[in-house]
């Protein structure tokens, strides 16, 4: 890293997914990558699988 550089300019990737209740409702959102890459990691179909099973339930 440069030394001119602060930690939080440093390019990083990881995925972010998060969940919120809408009244009766459940927002589950996963933004994983742009790259087929990312969606053939086994731990997104888990994590995808897990988020659309919780947002499904009543």
């Amino acid at each position: 890293m440069p030394e001119t550089a602060d930690a939080w300019d440093v390019a990083v990737e990881f995925p972010v997914v998060w969940t919120r209740r809408w009244g009766a409702g459940r927002i589950f959102v996963c933004t994983l990558g742009h790259r087929v890459a990312d969606l053939e990691v086994p731990q997104t179909a888990t994590m995808v699988d897990r988020g659309l099973k919780w947002a499904a339930r009543t």
